[in-house]
């Protein structure tokens, strides 16, 4: 890929080192991809579907299962109560392909930490928030850019036809990072 463009491998490696070169969690790391890929056009964007948990992309899974078994990434299995989760954490190869990536595209590799960062310091990468914007940004992005507006109300009946059940304040913290990233300008 091009020095003025950044592929989804380089783009997971960006955001797990932008995090301390780890990510609890495959839905924060595809809704960090989401997230990054909808405010930086220079990002490849691989399609998304809806999900229970917001925007999913299929290719964004099957790379991160490549990252992994390259040994690019390591996926640690967290026990949990109800479901098992995963931590996705840079190798050392993983490390020495984010030097690269910063030496090489230092301008993009930045932009993606600042989205993770702005996430990080809004809701501490927890998926609830990550997915609700994910979710939000996804219902705009199929209106038209001049009919980009939506309602608490027209936005929870517009999740209700994707399968998503959320409520008024779910939207809000959706809205609330989404206007951190400046992706949306809330009319009061």
């Amino acid at each position: 890929m091009g020095v003025n463009r950044m592929d989804i491998f380089e783009t997971v490696e960006a955001i797990l080192d932008s995090n301390n070169g780890e990510i609890n969690g495959r839905t924060a790391v595809q809704k960090l991809v989401y997230l990054s890929s909808v405010i930086i056009p220079e990002l490849e964007i691989p399609s998304y579907k809806p999900h229970y948990y917001g925007p999913f992309s299929p290719e964004l899974g099957l790379a991160l299962e490549k990252l992994v078994s390259y040994s690019f990434v390591d996926e640690v299995k967290i026990p949990g109560r109800m479901y098992e989760g995963y931590k996705y954490r840079l190798t050392p190869d993983g490390q020495d392909m984010v030097k690269i990536i910063k030496s090489d595209k230092p301008e993009l590799y930045n932009k993606v930490k600042k989205v993770v960062t702005t996430c990080k310091e809004f809701c501490d990468l927890k998926i609830a928030p990550l997915s609700y914007a994910g979710k939000i940004f996804f219902m705009l992005e199929k209106h038209p850019a001049e009919k980009r507006k939506m309602s608490y109300s027209d936005a929870i009946k517009e999740a209700s036809t994707l399968g998503w059940e959320i409520s008024s304040d779910d939207v809000d913290q959706g809205v609330s990072l989404l206007e951190k990233l400046n992706l949306v300008k809330v009319v009061r």
